[in-house]
């Protein structure tokens, strides 16, 4: 299978296979992909007070390890930055890079349901695994989400308690 056409709806994850996806209680995922859809593009901006709020909860509240491990360690990055260059970035420059990210947050979603169902369909399975290997990944937990917000508290703070003791 050629690399697919990210511009074309038609070779992205099916509706019914992303609902399968995200979920019980996902109907405003389902509106972005239909908003994506419409609009033929797999990243635009959608607000969600949750992810905009929240955008370190939500990640992994969606099961969204990777794109959390790359926020936290990003923040903590930029700390070690602060402290190596000597310099005071301001407040609003990572509150509104988390609300950038919020926005882009059911993005993120639907951009990791679809690479996984093209790595999937790529292996030549039949419908009924394609569901199975796909149904639940992005359920809802919440107690991943306060572990998530907790965990990243936790390392950059412990990033700026090293720093501060050397």
């Amino acid at each position: 299978m050629a690399n697919a056409n990210l511009r074309d709806p038609r070779q992205w994850i099916p509706r019914d296979l992303f609902a399968a996806y995200c979920g019980p209680h996902s109907d405003k995922l389902l509106a972005y992909y239909d908003k994506a859809v419409r609009r033929r593009q797999i990243i635009c901006w959608d607000f969600d007070w949750l992810p905009f709020f929240a955008v370190l909860a939500w990640l992994p509240y969606r099961r969204q390890w990777a794109s959390w491990a790359i926020l936290t360690g990003l923040l903590a990055a930029s700390a070690v930055v602060e402290y190596m260059a000597q310099i005071e970035l301001p407040s609003s420059a990572f509150a509104a890079g988390l609300a950038a990210m919020g926005l882009l947050a059911h993005s993120t979603l639907l951009t990791d349901a679809n690479g996984r169902y093209l790595k999937l369909k790529r292996q030549g399975l039949s419908a009924d695994a394609l569901l199975a290997a796909l149904r639940d990944r992005a359920r809802p937990n919440q107690a991943w989400a306060w572990l998530g917000i907790m965990g990243a508290l936790a390392i950059n703070t412990l990033v700026v308690f090293l720093l501060q003791g050397s």
